[in-house]
């Protein structure tokens, strides 16, 4: 007896009714996998075209065309952020900070959690690219990095090299100092 004699008109509709529903999800699946290829293509294309002009504009942001006048200590908020091992070191910079007439916001460890091997970096949007030179004075070494903020908080993030603010009796910084040397803005991290 043949295998297709066996099965009754019942079984021999429901194998075909799941052959059906099995094929058809199939198909749905293939499609989704080539929607999403699409997709993630189509990203990587707009995203390698946009690199590069956002590279261009990061660096354009590390050396504003033109210097602006540094605003007064007081009138800049500062978060200061420890981005090292040492426990109370963004408390104790924070009171030199405001002791020198800044407006500490936050003190926290680095929110961005990475690793800073120098001085410190400083971190702004492109409007407050002159309070963030002023911030940058205060460290020796520091480095300015761009970011896509809108408000005019500068960050402060201590590195493993920090020893010491810079000295305060130094000369401040003027309309024609520029930031220091910087990295491009990591948000995508």
């Amino acid at each position: 007896m043949a295998f297709d004699e066996q099965m009754s008109e019942g079984d021999y509709a429901r194998r075909r009714r799941w052959k059906r529903i099995r094929t058809s999800v199939t198909l749905l699946v293939l499609i989704g996998f080539v929607v999403g290829a699409a997709w993630y293509s189509w990203r990587n294309v707009v995203n390698d075209e946009g690199g590069e002009a956002a590279a261009e504009q990061s660096d354009q942001a590390c050396a504003p065309g033109v210097p602006t006048a540094a605003p007064a200590p007081a009138d800049i908020q500062v978060n200061i952020y420890n981005a090292t091992d040492r426990n109370g070191l963004a408390s104790a910079v924070a009171r030199l900070v405001r002791e020198r007439g800044f407006v500490v916001v936050d003190i926290d460890n680095d929110p961005l959690d990475r690793e800073i091997t120098g001085t410190a970096e400083v971190r702004s949007g492109p409007d407050q690219q002159a309070a963030a030179g002023l911030v940058a004075s205060l460290v020796p070494g520091a480095t300015y990095v761009p970011d896509e903020r809108t408000d005019a908080v500068v960050d402060l993030v201590l590195g493993e090299a920090f020893e010491a603010l810079a000295d305060p009796a130094a000369p401040a910084p003027t309309a024609s100092s520029t930031l220091p040397p910087c990295q491009p803005s990591q948000q995508a991290e």
